[in-house]
């Protein structure tokens, strides 16, 4: 079966390090490791080096229609009412209308399959132009997230193109049963609405990895450690988890934060931990290659996923996913569908969101009971590396697209 995967999303560079672009990766190979033959067109495809086995398409406009592009990101009036965003990306989407079709023709995709983005109505009009049948993946309720940004203006065209996805979709692939259940809300017909969740690669973790050499290099030797990896965006409760470790701190002097992960608030997490007195025991690592976590989570006596109370996550973090399936030992806000994957108290602890003296009773309860600690990851690095993994999630994607052909 030949799948053509579309991303029109600038944000997310192809060969990124950030999750979504891992995501886009990891579901396009292990497409292709399970004998699908897969392209993927995208705008943008980042600094990093190409770790996809997938065939790309980097389609970019140039000549005439780069030089327009250009003016209109210009126009005084555009940048005056920040309409630039939204702008390029609709453009994009319309002139992909035309430059995908080559692509279409030449490859002759059985099914196309499409990250939901912002205005992205380009492949919806390219399933219903070639009859071919359009799975659309909803990661994240992208159009609520951008409430009160500055960059995003143009929120009801963003709604009715998505109102049109929605239901205009052959099949969505949403990523929680919250997001299945927003589409529906849209739009979507209920049984066209498929949840499949997050997962990790299993390679990657299939063997227990030593944090040694990562507590040498760093200084943690003897010290409990503490573990974030992330991206610092708002929703992140980094400060949340520096007002832990202060509580903390009280009876565990010696106790490390290791903060892994790179982002536009990264300078004022660390301004933050130097306001709190941790300077010295929070260490940032900076952006990571995703290879290269293993050693860093096995490093942390316990891994957290802090988020702020009052917020409405719609997706599993695929940190979450990693850190189970290397075994840490999780704590994690009770917040959205996080409490579908912990079960507390079984396979990680849960607190209530933003509440940091909580965090730090999860975290503490941890620290003393190492018999717990292991047990809790024990089981959560079983039931990811079980139910959680990409080539699970590559299967139920098939079996969806063949159920489309049939």
């Amino acid at each position: 079966m030949k799948i053509g995967y579309l991303c029109s999303d600038f944000d997310i560079p192809l060969y990124g390090a950030e999750g979504c672009s891992l995501h886009v990766r990891d579901v396009a190979d292990a497409l292709v490791a399970q004998g699908q033959d897969v392209f993927i067109v995208c705008p943008e495809l980042g600094s990093g080096p190409a770790p996809t086995n997938a065939r790309v398409y980097d389609l970019q406009p140039s000549g005439a229609d780069a030089a327009e592009w250009r003016a209109l990101a210009e126009e005084p009036a555009v940048l005056a009412g920040n309409l630039e965003r939204d702008l390029r990306l609709i453009a994009y989407n319309h002139w992909l209308k035309g430059a995908g079709s080559a692509i279409v023709e030449r490859e002759r995709p059985d099914v196309l399959y499409e990250r939901y983005s912002l205005f992205g109505s380009a492949g919806l009009e390219l399933s219903r132009r070639y009859g071919v049948p359009l799975i659309l993946e909803l990661n994240t309720d992208l159009r609520l997230e951008q409430d009160g940004y500055d960059k995003f203006v143009l929120g009801q065209t963003a709604e009715a193109v998505e109102s049109e996805l929605f239901r205009g979709a052959a099949a969505i692939v949403a990523v929680s049963g919250w997001l299945g259940e927003w589409a529906v809300s849209r739009g979507a017909d209920r049984d066209r609405v498929h949840v499949i969740p997050n997962a990790v690669d299993e390679r990657l973790f299939a063997q227990r990895v030593s944090g040694e050499e990562v507590r040498a290099k760093y200084g943690l030797d003897g010290s409990p450690v503490v573990g974030f990896v992330g991206s610092f965006q708002p929703w992140h409760d980094v400060n949340g988890l520096l007002d832990a470790a202060v509580h903390l701190r009280e009876d565990r002097p010696t106790l490390r934060l290791l903060i892994v992960g790179g982002g536009d608030g990264r300078r004022d997490a660390e301004a933050a931990a130097e306001r709190r007195g941790l300077a010295d025991a929070a260490l940032f690592t900076g952006r990571v290659p995703h290879d290269e976590t293993p050693p860093l989570l096995a490093a942390m006596d316990v891994a957290v996923a802090p988020y702020s109370g009052g917020l409405e996550l719609g997706f599993l973090p695929l940190k979450l996913f990693e850190y189970m399936a290397a075994g840490r030992p999780t704590v994690a806000a009770a917040v959205g569908e996080i409490g579908r994957l912990i079960e507390d108290g079984e396979t990680g602890l849960l607190y209530p969101p933003g509440d940091g003296r909580q965090l730090a009773d999860c975290i503490d309860t941890l620290l003393a009971d190492r018999d717990l600690a292991r047990r809790l990851g024990d089981a959560a690095r079983a039931k990811v590396l079980r139910d959680h993994t990409w080539r699970a999630v590559a299967e139920r994607i098939k079996t969806l697209a063949e159920s489309l052909l049939g």
